[in-house]
């Protein structure tokens, strides 16, 4: 990972710094780095996601594309 700006060099060694900057109602919270300031939200799990849509349609439309593209697998030619 090439550090694009001095602000970003301590995540490109160290990694990331999180803070806590909000939480959601669905009770999912937004973490901001300290330095570079890329935001991250976690899931009900503790998982970290670090697409950030504003809109939720968005997102709710890429997860049925994903269970379609799971759920149909492409046949295989022989």
């Amino acid at each position: 990972m090439k550090p694009k700006s001095n602000k970003s060099l301590p995540c490109a060694i160290f990694g990331h710094n999180y803070t806590r900057s909000k939480t959601n109602k669905d009770h999912t919270i937004e973490l901001t780095c300290m330095h570079c300031d890329m935001v991250v939200i976690t899931d009900h799990k503790g998982n970290f996601d670090s697409h950030t849509f504003s809109n939720t349609q968005i997102k709710d439309a890429l997860q049925e594309l994903y269970r379609l593209k799971r759920h149909f697998p492409k046949a295989k030619v022989s």
